[in-house]
């Protein structure tokens, strides 16, 4: 077998010339002859071939570096001009066509569009009213009322209110949107680099290029500016007392702790960061003052054991439809089984709870964007909340909430989707996707 190149440069210009040289002594074990159809020197592994591979490597090497450099120079150039140079754009904005005079082409550009003429460029401008009333919203919120990112990003799914990526808020995007200049008219250009796919560093402010008074602001300036010293403030690093602290007014005003109790509390830190500091959230509670049963503790503690099981049944269930002729892939970060490359099945924990003055249950939560159209509830035994008692193979249509409570009793509207066995599952499974095929 042999791979044709037309000469070194194209192999690759490798800023570590050693890299290409890797990459064609793995070739050369495997068999795979490397031939270089420009080139004046016969790729025999002579030391006259290995001198001038070696040199050309360094040439084309030094020349990806020179062009880097001038690319760059290019982009800051138009950058510094206002025009749109790749990537996303933010919540509330849109992109528009122009040509090299400015003179708007009449076309807004969707997700995904690219110019197609290479005079062409694309300025940023104010997105639908609709969209920009909710980011005037967002810096009122968050200026004016001292509401928390989080809290925000609470509001706005309470609200149902669509954002750009089709998916809830999160505390990220209510963050990206309080320090994206585009929303006072200004572009910011090279805030981080990433020369020649090396190291992804961030650039120091007088490195920025940045273009102001490209359109009416959305924002206020004023209030615009006071975000940006709140968010310099809210990033100071607590000390443990501080953070103890918080937690015992927390326990002073419910008089109890949970986790969603801390997250309710706009002024809160989070669960997790109490966890790292403290090495648990049952010790950061003792350390409060605040020693609760056991049983509230349970599901932190039982959580690294209940994502193994998961992963265990995910595999014994794989494993069985593998072998009966279909594919079977299982994503362990979302707990997604992907059956027959069609029918997507999420894999999730029913564990046994007692509520106060309510019947015993079984609760199954759902991720806010769920991706399959099925759900393999795992039922757990009641005495240990450890060992897969029985199957729920439930729509997704029937979890509209975000989460479902299952009981023991034959009159539920969820019995019809009780399975005893894994094998029971499975055969519903593979009907399912005999189902789709056809």
């Amino acid at each position: 077998m042999t791979i044709s190149f037309y000469d070194v440069s194209r192999w690759g210009r490798f800023q570590d010339v050693d890299e290409s040289a890797y990459y064609e002594f793995i070739c050369r074990q495997a068999g795979i002859k490397v031939c270089y159809c420009a080139e004046e020197f016969d790729n025999d592994g002579s030391v006259i071939a290995s001198i001038v591979k070696n040199l050309k490597r360094v040439m084309a090497a030094e020349y990806s570096r020179e062009l880097s450099v001038k690319v760059h120079a290019g982009a800051c150039r138009v950058a510094g001009l206002g025009f749109k140079q790749g990537g996303a754009i933010g919540y509330g904005l849109q992109r528009e066509l122009v040509d090299e005079d400015r003179r708007s082409r009449g076309i807004i550009l969707s997700k995904g569009q690219r110019k197609h003429l290479q005079t062409d460029r694309v300025l940023v401008r104010p997105g639908p009213e609709r969209e920009q009333r909710v980011v005037a919203q967002i810096f009122r919120e968050y200026v004016v009322h001292r509401r928390s990112q989080a809290s925000i990003a609470r509001l706005l799914n309470n609200e149902q209110v669509p954002n750009h990526r089709g998916t809830p808020w999160s505390e990220a995007m209510i963050r990206n949107i309080l320090g994206n200049e585009a929303y006072i008219g200004n572009s910011v250009y090279n805030r981080k680099s990433f020369r020649l796919k090396q190291v992804m560093k961030k650039n120091p402010p007088e490195l920025w290029v940045r273009a102001t008074g490209l359109f009416e602001p959305i924002v206020d300036k004023s209030i615009f500016l006071k975000a940006q010293e709140l968010l310099k403030e809210q990033y100071v690093r607590l000390s443990d007392e501080q953070l103890l602290k918080k937690l015992r007014e927390a326990l002073g005003v419910n008089g109890k702790l949970s986790v969603s109790i801390m997250a309710a509390m706009d002024t809160m830190p989070s669960a997790a960061l109490y966890a790292y500091r403290f090495g648990s959230l049952r010790e950061a509670f003792r350390l409060v003052g605040y020693v609760n049963s056991e049983r509230d503790f349970d599901y932190l503690d039982a959580r690294q054991k209940s994502d193994a099981e998961v992963s265990r049944q995910a595999s014994l269930f794989a494993t069985r439809v593998r072998a009966l002729g279909a594919a079977a892939v299982f994503d362990s970060e979302t707990k997604v089984m992907t059956v027959g490359g069609r029918l997507a099945i999420s894999l999730r924990m029913a564990r046994y709870y007692v509520a106060p003055r309510h019947a015993p249950c079984w609760l199954v939560h759902r991720r806010v964007v769920e991706p399959a159209g099925l759900i393999l509830a795992l039922r757990l035994d009641e005495e240990s909340n450890r060992e897969v008692r029985d199957y729920f193979l439930l729509p997704l249509s029937e979890m509209a909430q975000e989460r479902i409570s299952l009981t023991s009793t034959s009159r539920s509207r969820f019995a019809a989707y009780r399975y005893p066995t894994l094998d029971d599952v499975l055969r519903a499974v593979m009907t399912k996707v005999a189902a789709i095929s056809t």
